[in-house]
């Protein structure tokens, strides 16, 4: 029995009185993962790793845990996590940052203001924007060599409404992890394959072959559409049932084909965005665990603006299939002004809002859902509906 005298509280004994040995509850700290273990208390204090992706945290008292458990906790901010699917140079990183020079910061239509959900990612985001400026004009943004997690946050004034969480992807993993690779691309892979199954929107990010396509961007074309395609059908494969994704099948580059935006929405009719996607199409059109998709062609500089770097590869013939594609620069004196990439991101945050464990049934969400909606509709969206639909109650 346990001393009830002395300074502190009594020493744990690993079993509660008259009872089954004492038990803790412990989550995975990997936002990625989150898996629950229930262990003895009598390893309190001490240092685990997970078994799914192996993270490290530190297992708690089973008093500690309990006294520090509030009565009645306040209630969270939803929050919509994206995946990307998409290899190297696909233009995700150009993305991510027009996003943060454009949508992110600015005010929409309704008065509701995104922005980061932490203020010193502010002057962070600031900082890596004019970098991204500087490398646009004269060597193009380098490949990602560590994933990110960005956090954005939905506001209206001073109250956070909406958490959006997106995660930049290492392309190299989706071409150069094979199944008898390294153990350390393995484990990349793995746990590369858990974010995008914990994701509530998936993007399938495939990249425009140039106007006066070769054989060498032919056969990239058509290895970009098998390899995305089989990344999300694994993602989708390994969801549970019970929680469909929404997916949008990105086209990237299209200023690699188009002078302006007219002359971009003209050629590109649904019926060619359809036949061009095709098996990214077929797959969400068959897949039960796709509950909504649409086709979003969009550009991270802007028409005009981009100009092919002089030193780029040959392009009448790849000796490999994943060689390096030309690279795009920002041109002198330009600016980015990137095109369809805030209904991307609208439509996105919707169809995770609405579709987060039901949140859409609630008529708070509901409400909510309605006015970022028609921020939506109010930026004249370019997008092609491919399944499902945004539902609200009456």
């Amino acid at each position: 029995m346990a001393r009830a005298s002395g300074n502190g509280p009594p020493r744990p004994t690993g079993r509660d009185r008259n009872g089954p040995p004492a038990r803790v509850r412990v989550r995975c700290p990997n936002p990625d993962c989150e898996k629950t273990y229930t262990v003895p208390a009598r390893y309190a204090g001490r240092r685990a790793k997970c078994a799914r992706c192996g993270a490290l945290t530190v297992i708690p008292p089973a008093g500690r845990a309990r006294a520090a458990r509030p009565a009645a906790p306040p209630p969270a901010v939803p929050e919509v996590r994206i995946g990307c699917v998409g290899r190297g140079h696909a233009g995700k990183t150009a993305l991510f940052h027009a996003l943060a020079e454009t949508l992110v910061g600015d005010f929409l239509p309704s008065g509701l203001h995104l922005d980061a959900a932490d203020p010193r990612e502010v002057a962070r985001m600031i900082r890596e924007a004019e970098a991204a400026r500087r490398a646009l004009h004269k060597t193009g943004l380098p490949p990602t060599a560590e994933p990110s997690h960005v956090r954005y946050c939905l506001y209206d004034g001073d109250a956070p409404r909406v958490m959006c969480r997106m995660r930049e992807v290492v392309g190299q993993v989706l071409t150069h992890t094979l199944p008898d690779s390294d153990p350390k691309l393995q484990a990349r892979y793995q746990q590369y394959l858990r974010s995008l199954v914990n994701a509530d929107v998936l993007w399938a990010v495939v990249p425009c072959p140039p106007a006066d396509p070769g054989p060498g961007d032919r056969r990239r074309y058509a290895t970009d559409l098998r390899l995305t395609m089989a990344y999300l059908r694994e993602a989708l494969r390994l969801r549970p049932a019970r929680r469909p994704a929404a997916v949008a099948l990105v086209l990237t580059k299209t200023d690699a084909l188009f002078p302006d935006a007219a002359a971009a929405r003209a050629a590109l009719t649904d019926d060619v965005l359809r036949r061009a996607l095709g098996p990214l199409v077929q797959l969400v059109e068959a897949s039960a665990r796709v509950s909504d998709a649409a086709v979003f062609p969009v550009t991270a500089f802007g028409y005009g603006k981009a100009v092919a770097r002089g030193d780029g590869p040959d392009r009448g013939g790849a000796a490999e299939p994943f060689d390096d594609e030309p690279v795009w620069l920002l041109r002198d004196g330009e600016a980015p002004e990137p095109h369809n990439l805030d209904a991307l991101l609208l439509w996105s945050v919707l169809l995770g809002l609405l579709g987060r464990d039901g949140a859409g049934a609630g008529p708070a969400a509901d409400a909510l859902a309605r006015v970022w909606r028609d921020d939506l509709e109010a930026g004249d969206p370019w997008l092609v509906p491919i399944k499902g639909g945004v539902a609200l109650s009456p």
